[in-house]
């Protein structure tokens, strides 16, 4: 039998793969990467091309310094990042009507307010975001976001809030995305309310984008980075695999998949792929929303809206150009606006800014692209409980990384380079 053309073929060029093939690479492996997309940063995506030259993250945009991976990678290629500006006030969005208040409540609702508040903290309080959530009797977490708020006694607009809230996190709808996952966010910066608000939607932008990153990485790699080579097949034979893709095969000692949950199911694993990765990549995660940049005039340069009842989640302004303020907008369905229509996106974003008047917009349809199949991952209700323990598992000579398999930040940019330190490891520990 010929010897392996390479140590380790990764499939896949999001952050998890590009940073697996970093530290494989430093450790004299020879590595090469298949990436499906005609470009490297999976699920995110800089562009400069449709507002008129103005940098636009289509997926992934937000850190914060408590993501200690990203941030370890930022400083280690001295990659410029910015705070956001803090809005002078937050806009609550009633089902359309903007509130003229400083809270979402009125002064009759002040103490469900703080019941939300406690009922929050209270559940953030129970997780180990460092171990496993399945091995930590959660399971009364981990379910449907709208039943977690009627489990707490939430009642009111402060319930409205936080299921609006919660919904926006995980791009989910209320009745699919995992409560658990969302309390996680929390969870994971020191149960701080603000600092999670700050993981969302305040922390820290690229000043040139995630692409930036991206390309420090794979530039950093020496890999062997094919594009345009989407993975049909990963056939293990003997002692090592084979890796099918639509310009032939490549042989390897090892193989690390980073594709997202949705994807698991549509390459040919021989032997066949595990009960439980193969269940939850049928069932896919509930990530399925929707993410639009919208381009406005009439609107506050620090426009930072949330509402419940309405088209959007959250609108909030990113920043100010010539022609107007760039919105980020959120829906936690993909269908609830049509990013192809102006009328419609001015029609949510007038939900927040009454006066509105969006004169561009853009969306990338993840739910629909092949390659990703969804948004950022978050999990549906039950998943955690079910399946945590298997999203990570080698089998045989192909082990697995990607967001979705950290146990701190799944679904963001430091949870992706979590699995891909992790699985590196795992690998040259393996080849060694």
């Amino acid at each position: 039998m010929d010897s392996p053309e390479v140590d380790v073929v990764v499939v896949g060029a999001g952050f998890a793969g590009l940073t697996a093939a970093r530290d494989l690479g430093a450790a004299g492996r020879s590595v090469r990467v298949l990436e499906a997309r005609d470009r490297i940063g999976g699920r995110t995506w800089y562009r400069t091309d449709l507002f008129d030259g103005v940098g636009l993250e289509m997926g992934g945009t937000w850190i914060v310094p408590e993501q200690t991976f990203v941030s370890a990678e930022v400083r280690r290629y001295g990659i410029s990042v910015s705070d956001s500006e803090l809005p002078a006030r937050m806009t609550w969005s009633d089902r359309g009507v903007v509130l003229d208040s400083l809270l979402p409540v009125p002064p009759e609702q002040l103490g469900e307010l703080e019941h939300a508040v406690r009922a929050l903290v209270a559940a953030g309080a129970r997780l180990d975001v460092d171990r496993p959530l399945s091995e930590q009797d959660l399971a009364d977490l981990d379910v449907p976001i709208r039943q977690w708020a009627d489990d707490a006694g939430l009642s009111g607009n402060a319930r409205e809030l936080l299921i609006s809230w919660f919904c926006g996190c995980g791009n989910a709808s209320a009745d699919t995305g995992s409560a658990l996952d969302i309390l996680r966010w929390l969870a994971a910066m020191e149960n701080s309310v603000w600092g999670m608000v700050q993981a969302s939607v305040l922390g820290q932008t690229f000043d040139a984008g995630t692409s930036a990153l991206a390309g420090a990485l794979a530039a950093d790699s020496g890999a062997d980075i094919r594009l345009n080579t989407p993975v049909r097949f990963v056939r293990q034979d003997g002692d090592r695999v084979v890796v099918g893709h639509d310009d032939g095969v490549v042989t390897a000692r090892r193989v690390l998949i980073t594709v997202p949950i949705g994807l698991l199911r549509h390459i040919d694993f021989q032997p066949a792929l595990s009960p439980g990765k193969l269940a939850i990549s049928t069932e896919n995660h509930a990530g399925q929303g929707q993410k639009v940049w919208a381009l406005a005039r009439n609107v506050a340069q620090d426009l930072s809206g949330y509402g419940w009842g309405t088209a959007f989640d959250y609108v909030g302004a990113m920043r100010t150009v010539p022609d107007g303020v760039v919105l980020v907008c959120f829906a936690p369905e993909h269908d609830r606006v049509d990013a192809e229509d102006l009328a419609d996106v001015q029609r949510a974003v007038r939900e927040f800014a009454p006066e509105a008047e969006v004169i561009a917009a853009a969306t990338h349809q993840w739910v629909d692209d092949e390659w990703s199949r969804g948004t950022w991952t978050t999990f549906r209700a039950g998943q955690i409980t079910r399946y945590e323990k298997d999203l990570a598992v080698a089998e045989g000579l192909v082990h697995f990384a990607g967001a979705h398999t950290a146990h701190r930040w799944p679904g963001f940019i430091d949870g992706a380079i979590d699995s891909g330190k992790r699985a590196a490891a795992e690998l040259l520990a393996e080849l060694s």
